[in-house]
């Protein structure tokens, strides 16, 4: 990506750093000039993403295991941070794709636990620290099915069917997003999500096809399309904007 923000001297930890989005927002995040907390639930660190990194001589970071649905695992973290935290960027999120009709409960706990408690219980125990501080800034992950349903002519068999329960935490993200802007604003932390619509990521080519055209930009997301936007969120130029949900979907909701 270009280095469109200068982030030199700010620290930023994010959950769920591994995943697809997590990668490029930790590469962004890096080559912008900021030191980069990388957490996920693995033991350790990815060797392949460490050699991508380590290719392009992005080495401003440190590895950390957590586990963002235990609060022991968050606290644990957080005690052995060695730099304060400018910014929480809470990535990890999971989807779930069998038939509503087949909906078990250990699916529901397990997107609640990761997307929505997981954002709450991050944000509540990295945001000490910055309440310490009174400077902050936490960016969440919501979604565009947090404000609308999916379109299910879409999906046929592709087998990525979005769910009720992603759309809910989703929607719940948001809303925390709205709250904790309130009630962390006497701590100068600024609080904010962005909403990606689809990223693609090698999905069934008839999906890909139906889903470009049912978007005005008429094309999917790559990760590069939502790190611009969290830099900036990150960044001093944001430094008015709290409480907002930022849609980054190529149009896909406007009509």
């Amino acid at each position: 990506m270009s280095n469109s923000y200068d982030l030199k001297g700010k620290t930023v930890l994010i959950t769920g750093a591994c995943g697809h989005i997590g990668r490029g927002l930790v590469t962004a995040l890096l080559e912008s000039g900021a030191f980069v907390y990388i957490t996920d639930a693995t033991s350790t660190f990815p060797k392949e993403f460490k050699e991508e990194l380590q290719e392009k001589k992005l080495t401003d970071y440190e590895y950390k295991e957590m586990d963002v649905t235990a609060l022991a695992s968050l606290r644990k973290v957080s005690r052995g941070l060695t730099r304060p935290l400018d910014a929480l960027v809470n990535c990890a999120g999971v989807g779930v794709y069998t038939p509503f009709e087949k909906r078990t409960e250990k699916e529901l706990d397990h997107v609640i636990d990761i997307n929505l408690k997981g954002t709450i219980l991050s944000s509540q125990v990295f945001s000490e620290g910055m309440a310490k501080r009174k400077s902050g800034r936490i960016v969440n992950f919501g979604s565009i099915y947090g404000i609308t349903t999916p379109d299910f002519r879409i999906y046929g068999d592709s087998g990525r069917n979005s769910s009720e329960i992603y759309g809910a935490t989703k929607a719940g993200i948001i809303h925390v997003t709205k709250y904790l802007a309130a009630y962390l604003a006497k701590h100068n932390i600024q609080v904010n999500s962005i909403s990606p619509g689809g990223v693609y990521s090698g999905q069934d080519p008839s999906f890909v096809e139906k889903y470009e055209y049912k978007t005005p930009l008429g094309r999917m997301a790559g990760v590069s399309d939502l790190t611009g936007t969290i830099c900036f969120l990150i960044s001093s130029d944001a430094s008015y904007i709290t409480g907002q949900n930022i849609l980054v979907d190529g149009g896909f909701t406007i009509w």
